[in-house]
């Protein structure tokens, strides 16, 4: 396989996953549908399945005109998104198993910025939509600080190897906020530099490894000593239990510019 990262909208990003063998595609989250017909066009690919993270507009919004260019689309998505993505042809469950090509994926409940927001682990790729981005995860529409912390979780249980596919630009923010929560942790300081070189040249930060996200990321590292140690003194943490710190955090990111 081979990914392909397509900028669609202001910020968002869909990604295209390329059959090497069959020039046969995949595309998740096709925000809207130009740009990814324009690099499928390029590329001599035909697109034969569509992955659906959650049902916000701004990740699903191009199916419908990829369906009037493309037959027989296999559009895989949550059974319990169903009602709010109808265009869903293959409900696959918490844990459900598909093949694309011949490469076997899974399904992962990662409630939190939706209740039922999904992740794909997909060979040593995930697709995290709005779950995880590079240095955040998604704001909490409508799950609990709890059901975010154990999607995440989740996610880290992964091999560190993993390469996570997110569904925004939002690295540079974020890695801005993580440094004022840790100022002496060198890892984000090395990957806000290189964020700051890949976005003055135009290129995603998109994908990252999960052992980046470890080092970096606030939202994975809510039992680090420093990180509680600043929100006791800047922000009167009450409890140091892990889903506290992560809703401080979470609330503090909020409103963070």
């Amino acid at each position: 396989m081979k990914v392909i990262t397509v900028p669609c909208l202001f910020d968002n990003y869909a990604y295209i996953i390329v059959n090497r063998k069959s020039a046969e595609a995949a595309v998740v989250d096709p925000s809207e549908a130009w740009p990814v017909m324009r690099e499928l066009d390029k590329r001599g690919l035909a697109l034969t399945t569509v992955f659906c993270t959650h049902h916000h507009h701004d990740h699903i919004g191009g199916i419908d005109d990829l369906l009037e260019v493309y037959d027989d689309l296999r559009i895989i998505g949550f059974g319990q998104d169903q009602q709010r993505i109808p265009l869903i042809t293959e409900a696959l469950e918490d844990g459900g198993e598909f093949f694309l090509w011949d490469t076997r994926g899974q399904l992962y409940h990662t409630p939190g910025h939706t209740t039922n927001s999904v992740v794909y682990h997909l060979g040593d790729c995930l697709f995290t939509g709005d779950t995880m981005f590079g240095a955040g995860c998604g704001r909490l529409f409508e799950g609990t600080p709890r059901q975010m912390a154990a999607s995440l979780q989740r996610i880290s249980s992964c091999s560190p190897q993993t390469s996570l596919y997110f569904g925004h630009e939002y690295t540079a923010l974020n890695l801005r906020f993580a440094a004022l929560l840790e100022p002496d942790n060198q890892a984000i300081q090395a990957r806000q530099q290189k964020t700051e070189q890949y976005r003055a040249s135009n290129v995603p930060t998109s994908p990252s490894l999960l052992e980046e996200e470890l080092q970096t990321n606030p939202f994975l590292r809510v039992t680090e000593p420093k990180l509680m140690a600043y929100l006791k003194e800047h922000h009167a943490l009450q409890a140091d239990d892990p889903e506290s710190v992560f809703a401080l955090v979470r609330e503090l990111r909020n409103t963070f510019s």
